[in-house]
């Protein structure tokens, strides 16, 4: 029989004795004025988050809990993130539709080595295919994130995939982005990618996805968190995916963009091949 451990995107929102604000608006870019899709929004330190979708609409629900002085981020790949007071949404909000502009970020391009030496190939991380045991992704909180600590022992190691296994997809769609994140004092720190890296899962798709990260040019020194962040849905607001998973080893869950990495036990299938 297989066994399924629930554990993250399952949140439960409960309105009883507070009263809740919604906030409703779209992500724009500042030099264009065209919507940034699938921007990720959240609570400093708080489990309240959401991602604007495909049009750079977005909608968040705070509850009593979230007062004035609470601080929410809009935060995007290549964008520069852009904080505001709770409070002064609201009093935005009363008047119009919020709309949230977010600057382009300008990079400074990684020196890559090449070498004409023969590349080693080798899969790190939790690789498995089996359906006898596996984590639980649910609907109930966009912008969650779950992902696996990838050791790297070799300057300049690029990422070339990333594989898992899902044993059980009712969904007709969904939407997930890549994130690769370094490590500091033992926990997640920066997101290291410059782009964005969104694929789709369609038409209730089970077994193994790859996901192609070749051009990219990811390339590594040290530890990283290799995450998917749950972005869309279709339907929105039921089902369940379950991915493969291994009884060792460990996982790392985040509820949303601005709250805090919680590590458990159990580790998510997810394993990267890497060259170096």
């Amino acid at each position: 029989m297989k066994r399924s451990l629930f554990f993250m995107f399952i949140f439960f929102n409960s309105s009883m004795g507070f009263s809740q604000t919604v906030l409703k608006g779209v992500v724009v870019d500042t030099e264009t004025n065209k919507p940034v899709p699938y921007v990720s929004i959240g609570i400093i330190s708080k489990p309240d988050g959401t991602v604007s979708n495909a049009g750079g609409e977005f909608e968040i629900t705070l509850d009593a809990k979230i007062t004035d002085n609470d601080t929410l981020v809009f935060s995007s790949i290549s964008y520069q993130s852009k904080a505001f007071l709770v409070g002064d949404l609201e009093r935005l909000y009363k008047k119009a539709r919020l709309n949230i502009s977010l600057k382009k970020s300008v990079y400074e391009l990684k020196q890559v080595v090449i070498s004409s030496k023969h590349a080693h190939v080798k899969i790190l991380g939790y690789e498995t295919t089996s359906k006898l045991f596996g984590l639980g992704f649910g609907t109930n909180s966009l912008g969650s994130q779950g992902g696996v600590r990838i050791p790297i022992k070799h300057p300049n190691t690029n990422i070339e995939s990333l594989s898992f296994f899902i044993i059980q997809n009712p969904f007709e769609s969904l939407t997930f982005r890549v994130n690769i994140y370094e490590f500091n004092d033992g926990k997640p720190g920066i997101n290291i990618l410059n782009d964005n890296v969104i694929f789709k899962v369609e038409n209730k798709q089970a077994g193994k996805i790859t996901v192609d990260l070749a051009n990219y040019n990811i390339y590594v020194n040290k530890d990283v968190l290799i995450a998917l962040e749950w972005i869309e849905s279709k339907p929105m607001n039921t089902g369940q995916l379950d991915v493969a998973a291994v009884l060792f080893g460990s996982t790392y869950i985040r509820q949303a963009s601005q709250y805090l990495w919680v590590k458990k036990s159990a580790g998510l299938g997810f394993s990267v091949k890497a060259n170096y």
